[in-house]
C-alpha cells in the first residue's frame, strides 16, 4: 500500500520500550483528533492502556489505524515485557481469523 503526505511521517520501526510506546500512542491520538486516522481495531480504548495506579491494561496491547487519505492500515503491537512494533498491515485484524483449537482429541478438520 503506498502511503501519502498525510501519514508519511509515520513511522515504521521497532518499540524498544513502554515509554516508547507512550510516545506513539500520543502521536496517534493527536492524529486521530486531527482527522488524520481512525481506529480501526484496539485491544484497549487509548486512554485505558493505563490505569490510575499506572498499571498496564494487559501484557500486550495492539492498536491498528488507518490514514484517512489514503487508507494505509497500521498496526501498533506493545509486549510490556518485551517492546514492540509498527508496522504496515495489509488488512484490519479479524479475530474470527483466528478459530479457537478444537478440544484434545477432536480431530482437525
Amino acid at each position: 500500500m503506498s502511503r501519502c503526505e498525510q501519514c508519511k511521517d509515520v513511522p515504521i520501526a521497532e518499540i524498544h520500550n513502554p515509554t516508547e510506546y507512550m510516545l506513539c500512542v500520543g502521536s496517534l491520538a493527536r492524529m486521530c483528533l486531527a482527522g488524520d486516522a481512525e481506529i480501526v481495531y484496539q485491544t484497549c480504548p487509548l486512554d485505558q492502556i493505563m490505569d490510575k495506579e499506572n498499571r498496564w491494561f494487559a501484557e500486550k496491547i495492539f492498536h491498528q489505524f488507518r490514514c484517512t487519505k489514503c487508507g494505509t492500515i497500521y498496526g501498533m503491537l506493545l509486549n510490556t515485557r518485551t517492546g514492540g512494533q509498527i508496522k504496515i498491515n495489509e488488512k484490519v485484524f479479524d479475530p474470527n481469523d483466528y478459530p479457537d483449537r478444537p478440544e484434545k482429541g477432536t480431530p482437525i478438520q
